[in-house]
């Protein structure tokens, strides 16, 4: 009896799906366009979030380098002294 029920709301469902296919078929499309519209915006967003994260990045490697020379720099001086020294 269950599986007559079943069949009978799958029916059900079929004729009423074919009777507005029009109008299911216009939401889909309408649908699937915002959904485009909503990932175009989403990529653009991130490429912009990419370039700003890559610019950051960039300047806390140079800030690091200029450390690391700075601090180079004055031991290299001592070493040098010590040698005269000696």
């Amino acid at each position: 009896m269950l599986p007559f029920i079943a069949g009978v709301a799958t029916g059900a469902a079929v004729v009423i799906a074919i009777n507005n296919k029009k109008k299911i078929k216009k939401a889909v499309s309408e649908s699937a366009k915002k959904m485009q519209d909503y990932a175009e915006k989403g990529y653009e967003k991130s490429k912009e979030f990419a370039g700003e994260v890559k610019a950051i990045v960039s300047e806390k490697v140079e800030c690091i380098k200029s450390k690391g020379k700075e601090k180079e720099t004055p031991k290299d001086e001592d070493d040098v002294k010590d040698a005269n020294a000696k």
